[in-house]
């Protein structure tokens, strides 16, 4: 599952091993001059689900964290229209 969001791919992919599905993120932006490679980020192994649809979420909410923290600001809505923000499991606070 790939999606663009601040100039990066997000490849939400999960891994299934043994009846789970392990979350990750694998991050790539091109870089503006050709000559140069892309410059990618990798987050393995996040998390574990028994539901697909819930790694994904999961592995999108990452990637999304890890570039705004490296874009220097917050959330914003330039992400794909076909996910968003609202579409993100959001953490709750432990009882």
């Amino acid at each position: 599952m790939e999606f663009e969001y601040r100039g990066w791919v997000i490849d939400a992919t999960p891994d299934f091993l043994l009846g789970q599905f392990f979350a990750h993120a694998r991050l790539i932006r091109a870089s503006p001059d050709d000559d140069a490679d892309a410059e990618m980020h990798i987050e393995r192994n996040l998390a574990w689900f028994e539901n697909q649809d819930d790694a994904i979420q999961a592995a999108y909410q990452c990637a999304i964290v890890w570039i705004d923290k490296h874009n220097g600001s917050i959330a914003s809505t330039d992400a794909d229209p076909a996910v968003s923000h609202n579409d993100l499991p959001t953490e709750t606070p432990a009882r």
